[in-house]
């Protein structure tokens, strides 16, 4: 067939240079015209209890097995996929003799464990944390590791909170980290730098201007054991920051780069903050406090990362609106522009719901030109559980 472009779907001219009458066909094939469809076609008709014995014996069974035995002039199989030693179920399960871990001892979890096990999945937990069969560490965690490492360096006094100074750090590293794009490293790395303002800017404002709070601690391991019914948790980590407010209160703050911002809803139930305030209650930030065990003052999970870029303040994305500028040659946060919706009588066509909601917030909630995002864009998303 030609391509839709050369005058739409045409018969290709070979067909009738092969004496082939082409016939309009509608709808969808049953199958898609593959042979890796082909195979799963035939290995589900050998399990289909509806099948007879003998179409699933000669219509499948026979024709996998000369498919498993075609091979090239090198003797490599052409259908690998059709013998079965390729197929997942066909192997007995393994059983080890010897327990993968003491029952006698609690279960050791982090933070993040306890909120994969709560909200994603609790076998994926088990396959990535008990088995150690998890994927190897990805660009986006190293995003997270260095921001994090940054960030406590800030924190602790070894380096000045200056974004200059991060920015100069951050050139240092960057480059060791695998992305598989240079265009995907540049983006990213121009979401490090926004991160790092909006780092900046909540350490100073948690310095005694917003929350009157002191940093006490910064990546503070802890280690504690809390008990769940009959059995013992063992939770061990490591908590981004500890803060201090005027009446001795411990505060736990928790860094994400995560591109995905957690809801107000999510965040009341978000498990890693209750732990963290389970822990300290048991003593887990103990040694940032002198030795004596402060009353717990809440958890507060912090959002440093923005949406992904899709230009540039020098060469904003054509078919989008700045939704918030930076300087300089920072990226643009975009969304799309409202699209007009057809009239059937002829009138002006109105904007869609999103331009009415715009204009109908209130002004002092509005960035410039009736944009309903914050016209800071340096502000933090944070939340306190």
């Amino acid at each position: 067939m030609k391509a839709p472009a050369d005058d739409g779907d045409q018969p290709s001219r070979f067909l009738t240079e092969l004496g082939v009458e082409p016939k309009d066909v509608t709808g969808r094939p049953r199958r898609p015209l593959s042979v890796a469809a082909l195979v799963a076609e035939f290995r589900a008709t050998t399990v289909d209890p509806r099948v007879s014995e003998t179409l699933r014996e000669a219509a499948a069974a026979r024709r996998l097995a000369r498919l498993a035995a075609l091979a090239d002039e090198e003797g490599r199989p052409l259908v690998p996929s059709a013998h079965p030693y390729r197929w997942w179920g066909m192997y007995d399960p393994t059983e080890s003799k010897v327990p993968l871990r003491d029952r006698d001892q609690p279960v050791v979890l982090s933070g993040s464990a306890l909120d994969q096990l709560a909200n994603t999945c609790s076998l994926q937990w088990f396959l990535g944390r008990e088995v150690k069969a998890d994927a190897p560490a990805t660009a986006a965690q190293g995003f997270g590791n260095v921001v994090h490492v940054l960030a406590d360096e800030v924190a602790s006094g070894r380096t000045p909170a200056d974004l200059a100074v991060l920015l100069e750090r951050l050139d240092t590293v960057w480059n060791a980290l695998a992305f598989d794009a240079p265009w995907k490293s540049a983006q990213e790395k121009d979401n490090a730098r926004v991160a790092l303002e909006r780092f900046l800017k909540w350490h100073v404002d948690s310095n005694g201007v917003r929350t009157g709070r002191t940093p006490v601690a910064s990546e503070h391991d802890f280690d504690v054991t809390l008990g769940a019914g009959d059995y013992e948790v063992r939770i061990r980590g490591s908590m981004d920051r500890v803060e201090a407010d005027g009446e001795g209160r411990a505060y736990v703050v928790d860094f994400k780069t995560g591109k995905q911002t957690p809801t107000a809803r999510e965040v009341e139930r978000h498990p890693q903050l209750a732990v963290y305030q389970l822990a300290v209650r048991e003593g887990a930030v103990d040694e940032a406090f002198d030795g004596v065990r402060p009353e717990p003052g809440g958890a507060e999970l912090v959002q440093l990362r923005q949406g992904a870029p899709c230009g540039t303040a020098a060469r904003p994305c054509p078919r989008c609106r700045p939704r918030s500028l930076w300087r300089g040659s920072g990226p643009v946060n975009c969304w799309p522009r409202p699209r007009a919706r057809s009239s059937t009588n002829g009138s002006r066509p109105r904007p869609d719901s999103t331009a009415r909601t715009a204009r109908s917030a209130p002004r002092a909630a509005r960035g410039p030109r009736g944009d309903t995002s914050s016209s800071n864009p340096r502000d933090v998303s944070h939340h306190m559980c």
